[in-house]
């Protein structure tokens, strides 16, 4: 779906503008249209949605449009090198990993969004035995842990955030946990998102457990017979950073005003969307059937930064390299020159 700042509607854009004396002062923009691609059902980039109906962006002069449609981190991250997109949504992990191959040439933009208490588990079928127990047997099974996809179809670097925290929170484990291709025995398989509770649901096998994050976790347990296996925000990956917005280095260089003014129009929308209320209202409106009443209710929200912060988004890399992922890349080149330093 395509959606487009306030075309022709004057009352949203008017909503929105009562704390435009707050926005940081930036020059003229280089331009006024920004295109933003976002993977379907990414619960980071609820601001976007925000910021688009209450006129957050219009304020500021920019006519944003909102394509998210992609299938996945990976397609929307093509839609930017093919010039389809301005700005995208991505994964850090994906992000990271995109960058340090030198296939993409990437600035950090905005942070995205940091988990909530709760809001990745690994969950399995119910089973007699303890969770501890049964998290061991399926791992013994091949293909029993399934992790969300990135898209890439490249077993080498299709990680997302929340594989590379189930990773983590099994550390006598975490060596052996890779994923592989095709059909060969691995104890990760990669899969899109939507589909991961199905998938453990269905199978006959009782030895295999999904890691789901929001909003597909509230999905699956309104509509499935699952069990939590092990809560994924605990210990050194509470509060992870998730994902953020990513332009090309050149563009982000070239329209600095463009995206101050996004940034700060995004930050009043992350302000607003920090109030439940108006996340469940815009979850209704722009997710579709994984938003119902039921599911909104039950929604563990993160939060939304209103800051760059370098020490903050390194936590991913500091993982993934003790996971031997990304070993040589520098999480500052792909830091805006204005990133804070310090505890996030």
């Amino acid at each position: 779906m395509v959606l487009t700042a306030c075309a022709g509607a004057a009352t949203a854009c008017s909503s929105g503008t009562s704390s435009a004396s707050s926005m940081p002062a930036h020059g003229a923009l280089e331009q006024n249209h920004l295109r933003i691609g976002i993977p379907k059902g990414e619960i980071g980039a609820l601001p976007v949605f925000t910021g688009l109906d209450k006129g957050y962006f219009k304020a500021q002069g920019i006519d944003v449009q909102i394509d998210n449609s992609y299938n996945s981190y990976q397609d929307a991250l093509q839609a930017l090198n093919d010039g389809k997109v301005d700005l995208v949504y991505d994964d850090y992990v994906h992000a990271i990993l995109a960058q340090s191959t030198g296939a993409f040439r990437l600035q950090l933009v905005a942070e995205g969004y940091t988990a909530g208490d709760g809001s990745v588990q690994l969950v399995g079928k119910p089973t007699d035995g303890k969770n501890a127990d049964q998290i061991k047997t399926d791992f013994a099974a091949a293909g029993g842990f399934l992790v969300p996809t990135a898209g890439t179809n490249d077993a080498n670097d299709d990680y997302t955030v929340p594989a590379v925290m189930l990773m983590t929170s099994l550390p006598d484990l975490a060596n052996s946990l890779r994923i592989k291709a095709g059909n060969s025995a691995a104890h990760l398989k990669s899969m899109a998102p939507a589909g991961l509770a199905e998938k453990v649901t269905g199978s006959p096998d009782k030895n295999v457990a999904a890691v789901i994050a929001e909003p597909y976790y509230s999905v699956a347990m309104n509509n499935d017979r699952l069990v939590n296996l092990m809560d994924l925000t605990r210990g050194s990956t509470q509060a992870m950073p998730m994902g953020g917005y990513f332009a090309k280095q050149d563009l982000a260089v070239a329209d600095t005003n463009l995206f101050k003014a996004f940034t700060g129009a995004l930050n009043q929308a992350k302000t607003v969307t920090s109030q439940r209320a108006t996340a469940m209202t815009e979850m209704q409106i722009h997710y579709g059937t994984m938003a119902t009443s039921t599911v909104a209710a039950s929604l563990s929200f993160g939060t939304f930064p209103t800051t760059v912060n370098v020490d903050r988004v390194a936590r991913v890399l500091t993982l993934m390299q003790g996971l031997d992922l990304a070993p040589y890349y520098n999480i500052d080149t792909m830091m805006p020159p204005d990133a804070l330093r310090g505890t996030g």
